[in-house]
């Protein structure tokens, strides 16, 4: 059996139980080592969150970090909202539907946040970064023995909701940017488009939105005899079988996601799309529900979009 049909069974198995997450990241850590932070991923993560400090900078014509900020998705290492809140944002929100934070894996970003500042590298990662200023912040949050992962992430300034993001009970017209990463691809399209039309609601004037989307099937990213591709082959009905809950991917290519922004009031202003090999998709028989896209749209496996409200 492929690996990757080996992992859908395994991890289809664990959405069942109890804890499943608790289960998950065990399988992620002892199996597939795809949560251990290594410096690799740290560096991508904030290299992300330049890229939305600058998309913002330059929209906004701003010489500064946006007044309030709010990530979807805070996932396992809250690197992304640390970093905004570092760069000098004075109000920063990550929420997410999942408790995955954990104390532990917060102290891990700070060290390597606090590892970058000492190597002097961070200040010209993060536009707007006061290196004094950071390293006092995070060290006052590492003094913190026993403080629970939500209680350090609010010592460095960042606010961690968890809860569903089409009801965040945040008041309307208080952000100015929202980002993600890697995180709309596994939303449901109609829970996306609530999400979206609720930051329609939360936008303050010209607010921006920053995205970046790995449309690729991501059980290539494990299982190298398959193309990131290879997901668009299976009709609906039988790719429910492989698409848990714990590794929901919603297969939409970058025309839907522009489209569910623009419905929600947001004009998409840049795409940044890197596309794969177009042999490798011609490899693939495409199931019914890919034929109508243009093959620029199907070869689309990660992008960036940025939009205004």
């Amino acid at each position: 059996m492929p690996s990757w049909l080996l992992k859908a069974a395994v991890q289809g198995a664990i959405s069942l139980l109890p804890g499943r997450h608790h289960f998950n990241s065990l399988l992620q850590q002892r199996v597939t080592g795809s949560l251990v932070l290594s410096k690799a991923t740290f560096d991508a993560k904030v290299s992300h969150c330049r890229h939305h400090l600058e998309r913002f900078r330059r929209v906004r014509d701003a010489d500064g970090p946006p007044a309030a900020a709010l990530e979807l998705g805070t996932g396992w290492y809250p690197i992304v909202p640390v970093g905004l809140a570092l760069a000098g944002a004075p109000e920063v929100t990550s929420i997410d539907v999942t408790a995955l934070l954990e104390a532990e894996r917060v102290r891990r970003t700070l060290d390597m946040y606090a590892a970058a500042l000492a190597s002097g590298r961070l200040a010209g990662q993060l536009p707007g970064l006061d290196p004094t200023r950071a390293k006092r912040t995070i060290a006052t949050a590492r003094e913190r023995v026993g403080a629970t992962a939500e209680e350090l992430l609010a010592t460095v300034g960042v606010r961690a909701l968890l809860g569903d993001a089409r009801a965040s009970g945040l008041p309307a017209g208080s952000i100015e940017l929202f980002v993600s990463n890697n995180t709309l691809e596994h939303i449901a399209p109609d829970a996306l488009a609530e999400i979206l039309a609720e930051f329609g609601r939360l936008s303050a004037p010209g607010a921006v939105m920053d995205h970046f989307v790995d449309i690729s099937d991501h059980y290539a990213h494990f299982d190298r005899s398959i193309t990131e591709f290879n997901y668009l082959r299976y009709p609906p009905a039988v790719w429910r079988f492989f698409n848990n809950s714990l590794q929901y991917q919603n297969r939409l290519r970058a025309s839907d996601y522009r489209r569910l922004m623009e419905r929600a009031g947001f004009t998409v202003i840049a795409e940044e799309p890197a596309r794969g090999a177009p042999e490798q998709l011609a490899r693939i028989r495409l199931a019914r529900a890919f034929r109508g896209y243009g093959r620029a749209d199907l070869l689309v496996l990660r992008s960036w979009f940025t939009a205004v409200a």
